[in-house]
């Protein structure tokens, strides 16, 4: 039995609560320009930027500014959004108390923002330069309790005010110490009201019919063992199948297949199941012992035009001839080519369009290895057209055909000539 076996990736978002991966930051990371993008409430922070980066950007301020730190030290340049309109507050928890790190955060949606810190024409929200606390664990941040939006370096709060934004609102975070640190830290932030969980997007699985197929004897309607060429079930590609005599699989509804079947001493058959939206689907294919004049349309085998170029539609039957002729190797075929000329006589042209339609068949088997010996190929011409005035472009590709008629079946057939016969010929 074959099954199609179908994979499904689901991805599912939500806010992370956990440490990140251990990030190494580089001097660029000590400048506005190279800010880190935080994502998540959560942000922990191994190993901290030596320096202040590559360009000293905050200098030359008074000890007792209160928005700004004196100069940079020891900096790492964030940027984040807030997922939700709230009131924000932080905390930055150092790993080792004995570090003191400061803060200031700037509004991010200014057009030149990192210039404009430089050249001091923006000014901090929030900042905090107070010495450390180890009562509590040299912690600072925002908090709804602080008064004061900022805090001046010295003696003081390790808190500043809360900050009211907007959903999606941008802003900058620059974290220094005067002195080197000992360790890392962590940034949390805490939204109120809490950001709603992030939707989980619904995994739409695609409707499936069931397609079974059964081969059986013609003659006797027993089950027989036989090969498939199924064109339509993967993508750009003809599929292939045997050892069974009952085949099942799931695809999805409105495609359209192409079925070959044959098996060794049988003649091969086709048939097309047409895209529905039935549930099941049942295919019985009947083959019939090969013989001396049988002759079968091989259905699919499309042309371009007034040329003998097949069209990529053709590849399921062409694959089907040549497994035909490698499971039967005392078969010798006749491959007899047909174009559509409606209202014209037989004349020179069509029948060396024919034949080089059928040579094109020809060639095909030989480069697959079947022996030039056992394939014969000639042109009609216009001669036996299925649809001598077609009606529409479905008639005139049928009448644009190639058939397979069976010169002999014992062992020791030879065709001769591949281009000899009584029929009509192209050279």
């Amino acid at each position: 039995m074959l099954r199609s076996s179908i994979s499904i990736f689901m991805v599912s978002f939500a806010f992370a609560v956990t440490a990140q991966d251990v990030e190494q930051y580089t001097q660029a990371n000590g400048d506005c320009t190279g800010a880190i993008f935080i994502r998540d409430p959560i942000h922990v922070v191994d190993q901290t930027v030596r320096g202040f980066g590559n360009v000293l950007e905050i200098k030359e301020n008074p000890s007792e500014d209160k928005q700004w730190f004196e100069r940079e030290h020891h900096t790492t340049w964030y940027k984040f959004r807030v997922p939700v309109a709230c009131e924000l507050t932080l905390d930055i928890i150092p790993k080792d108390i004995r570090d003191d790190f400061d803060f200031l955060i700037f509004e991010g949606a200014i057009p030149g923002i990192c210039d404009k810190v430089a050249s001091r024409q923006v000014t901090p929200l929030r900042s905090n330069i107070s010495r450390n606390d180890p009562s509590v664990s040299s912690r600072c941040g925002l908090s709804t309790e602080a008064p004061d939006p900022y805090v001046r370096s010295g003696v003081g709060s390790s808190y500043s005010s809360a900050l009211q934004t907007e959903a999606g609102q941008l802003f900058y975070l620059v974290v220094d110490a005067q002195e080197k640190p000992n360790a890392g830290y962590t940034i949390q932030f805490h939204y109120d009201p809490v950001p709603p969980p992030a939707p989980v997007e619904e995994i739409k699985v695609k409707e499936q019919q069931h397609v079974v197929i059964n081969i059986t004897d013609k003659s006797s309607g027993l089950p027989i063992d036989a090969m498939l060429t199924v064109d339509g079930l993967q993508f750009d590609k003809v599929s292939e199948f045997k050892g069974a005599s009952s085949y099942s699989f799931d695809m999805d509804l409105f495609r359209t297949l192409k079925i070959g079947c044959t098996r060794k001493g049988y003649m091969f058959s086709t048939t097309v199941i047409k895209g529905t939206v039935e549930p099941e689907i049942f295919v019985y294919l009947t083959l019939a012992p090969v013989s001396a004049g049988e002759k079968v349309v091989l259905d699919d085998i499309r042309f371009v035009g007034n040329e003998n170029k097949v069209m990529r539609q053709s590849e399921g039957a062409l694959l089907l001839l040549l497994r035909f002729m490698q499971e039967n190797p005392e078969v010798a075929i006749e491959v007899q080519g047909h174009v559509n000329g409606p209202t014209f006589k037989n004349k020179k042209e069509f029948i060396e369009l024919s034949t080089d339609r059928a040579r094109t068949v020809y060639d095909f088997l030989l480069v697959n290895d079947v022996e030039a010996e056992r394939i014969a190929y000639k042109g009609f011409g216009n001669s036996e057209m299925l649809y001598p005035e077609p009606r529409n472009q479905q008639q005139s590709e049928a009448n644009r055909r190639v058939e397979v008629q069976v010169l002999g079946t014992g062992s020791g057939n030879s065709v001769g000539d591949p281009r000899l016969s009584s029929a009509p010929q192209g050279r």
